[in-house]
Formats: structure tokens, sequence, C-alpha cells
């Protein structure tokens, strides 16, 4: 026996097996997302390079007197996922010089959609005012240094820096210090790769630094990076 639909013949024992396979009991399967909460609280997850570290600041600040604090640091992160993102538990984790694992505090914010998010060592150095969250004994390596995000269901989310070669960027020089940011491309910006990275570029340090340290800390926490001359890697495009 067949049944006919618009000229097309179909096996009765075709038509009772594929109906047998649909149980309208079973709902949908989408893929599992754990968003913030609507106060802007509670852990969520992220995707692999939808968060990325876009600058980092391990050689420390100098005050306008000339006062080096090698421990005044900071990491910064952009969200560039389509949803908000809340950082609260996650982890990261330090290696080269100095190896260690921290958990992010809890915060009660999210991070916006293409939003900066600031982790300071000190609550009163260059980046207490931009800073949205302390780690007290956050340290950082200042020959090599990498750093490593995994969200709150420890899913690798992003690093950047290496183990086995020297800072990419920035630091210390006796003087000034400059943060070590990430290049903007649209290919291949991998944070392991040395050539994605570029010191902080002006001569003088973006106004999120707190004032008393502008002069000789030079760093962009919480704003866009400076501009990259180094000519080492461009944008790209899809042509």
């Amino acid at each position: 026996m067949k049944i006919t639909f618009k000229n097309i013949s179909i096996p009765l024992f075709a038509v009772l097996a594929i109906a047998a396979c649909e149980d309208p009991g079973v709902p949908e399967i989408i893929p599992f997302y754990r968003p913030v909460s609507a106060s802007g609280e509670g852990a969520s997850q992220g995707d692999r390079g939808n968060l990325q570290i876009s600058e980092i600041n391990y050689g420390g600040s100098v005050n306008d007197e000339g006062v080096y604090d090698p421990d005044d640091i900071f990491i910064e992160l952009w969200n560039k996922h389509p949803h908000e993102l809340n950082v609260s538990g996650w982890r990261i984790t330090v290696d080269g010089d100095f190896n260690a694992s921290y958990r992010f505090p809890n915060v009660d914010r999210a991070i916006p959609i293409n939003g900066y998010f600031v982790i300071a060592a000190k609550s009163d150095g260059a980046f207490a005012d931009i800073a949205d969250a302390f780690i007290p004994d956050l340290r950082l390596g200042k020959k090599k240094v990498r750093v490593e995000i995994r969200d709150i269901d420890k899913v690798l989310i992003e690093d950047g820096g290496s183990t086995t070669t020297r800072t990419f960027a920035g630091g210390y020089d006796g003087v000034t210090v400059r943060s070590m940011e990430r290049v903007s491309l649209v290919f291949g910006n991998r944070g392991s790769n040395g050539v994605n990275w570029h010191a902080y570029s002006e001569d003088v340090a973006e106004p999120t630094v707190a004032e008393g340290y502008r002069k000789f800390t030079l760093a962009s926490p919480g704003v866009a990076n400076t501009k990259d001359y180094s000519g080492n890697a461009s944008s790209g495009n899809f042509e």
C-alpha cells in the first residue's frame, strides 16, 4: 500500500517509520548558556575567544615623583561576546616567572557587550579609580608572563603571553612603565603570538590612570588600546 502526496508516492511502512521517530514529548535541544541575571549578578559562561585579554600591565607603576611600585599591576579584559558576561568565580592562571591561580571575586555587574573589565592588584595605586575588581595577591612575571582565563565551568576562554618567550612588549625601562596591549586583528589574533602585542604607544597616559601617575605610567586601562606602529601585523579582511 502507498500513500500519495501531490503525485509523490511513499510506501506506507516508510510513513509509519517517520511517524514513529517523532516524539512530541521530547523538547527541542538547544545549546545551554547560563546568562547573567537581570540585576547583573550571577556568574555566566563564555565562549572561546569572545572574552579577550586586551591589555596586561606587568611592569608596575611609577608616580610623578619617580617612585616605582613593581606590584601595581592590572589585567584588562574585553567582552566580544554577543551577551553580557559576569566573571564572578572565573579563574585566572598565571605562569612564567611567577606561577599562581586566582579566583575572580564576586561582582555585582556584568561586562557589557564590547565593554572592558579591569582587574587590579592594588586598591590605592595607579589603576584603583578604573578597576572593576581587585585581587590583592595578584602577581605577574617581569621577564616571562602568561595569563589564562577559564569560565565558571572551567572551560578555557583565552590566554595571552608565553612561558617560553620573553615578555612580548612593554615593561619598566628604569624611567617609565608601558603596558602590553593587544593588536586589533580580524584573523589570527592569538594571544600566545608575540606579533599580536605592542607596547602602549603614546607619550601621555590615558586619563583612566590615576592622577599623580600619568607622567611615567603609560597605559590605557578600561578604554581602547593605542595604535600599533610596529608593522608586525595587519588587520586583514575577507577579500
